[in-house]
């Protein structure tokens, strides 16, 4: 039965079902999301995320409205027990979007941000490694222009370029202070994002360190080309080779993206039309 794919509505009866279950150990008074862990030998159930369209579909209980959940299924420890795809999955309970391209074979279907964004390459299953083998080098922080899109970084953190050449200062994406992204419109529904990624927080097992270039779409849906990392990829999928380091300089949609130095952990950038 590991096979089985799941109808929303047999999700949904579901999460039901097991909010009903914990209910009178649990008040769910406030909660409006849920997580639940099935039992490892449930290989029929697997680990999507639920997300109604419209809330009238949620699940209640105790008169509160449960709107979006995730399920960790039997195919978790398929996945060698990867809590990637649990934090993916809550991605998409924050309204967040696939990074991989829907319907291409592993593991080409991961090239849009390779293994940048939890909302790209959701389980670490790469470099020829085997399910269940040691995590590859790789970064699991989410990118700031998901985070600026929750409200988990500040608009003020967000240096808005439109007048060339302009100089930026990121501090790592991971840290609390600092700017987090610059961001270049390109026009009313694209953009060139520029963070600085370290080996700090969720990104400690980075390859390399350096700035991360890529392309926001807003009019892509999931799945698609919404967000492309930019870069030459040497191949090798723990990505130091796309990171840009102090002295190189990329050409992204008509504009230079230039590492001009490391001042500690931040990166000194310059945005310039050739």
């Amino acid at each position: 039965q590991s096979e089985l794919i799941m109808t929303f509505e047999d999700h949904r009866a579901y999460i039901q079902k097991a909010v009903a279950l914990a209910d009178p150990d649990f008040d769910f008074e406030g909660i409006d999301s849920v997580l639940i862990i099935a039992d490892p030998k449930a290989d029929s159930m697997h680990s999507p995320a639920f997300v109604p369209n419209d809330p009238y579909w949620g699940v209640t209980t105790d008169g509160q409205l449960i709107t979006s959940g995730v399920t960790r299924g039997g195919d978790y420890y398929d996945l060698g027990k990867s809590e990637y795809a649990v934090a993916h999955e809550m991605g998409h309970t924050l309204g967040l979007w696939d990074l991989y391209e829907i319907g291409t074979p592993f593991p080409l279907l991961h090239w849009f941000v390779r293994n940048f964004g939890i909302m790209g390459l959701l389980v670490p299953t790469v470099g020829g490694l085997a399910l269940g083998q040691e995590d590859p080098l790789r970064g699991s922080e989410m990118l700031a222009w998901h985070r600026w899109q929750l409200g988990w970084v500040e608009s003020p953190q967000v240096a808005c370029v439109t007048t060339f050449p302009g100089s930026v200062q990121l501090s790592p994406v991971a840290n609390e202070t600092g700017i987090k992204a610059a961001i270049v419109p390109v026009n009313g529904t694209t953009a060139i994002v520029v963070e600085n990624r370290q080996q700090v927080g969720y990104d400690l097992n980075l390859a390399a360190e350096g700035v991360l270039v890529y392309t926001v779409a807003t009019t892509m849906f999931t799945g698609t080309r919404a967000i492309v990392v930019q870069g030459s990829f040497s191949g090798d999928w723990p990505d130091s080779s796309v990171l840009l380091q102090p002295g190189e300089t990329l050409t992204v949609e008509g504009y230079d993206v230039s590492v001009i130095s490391a001042l500690g952990e931040d990166y000194l950038l310059e945005i310039s039309v050739p």
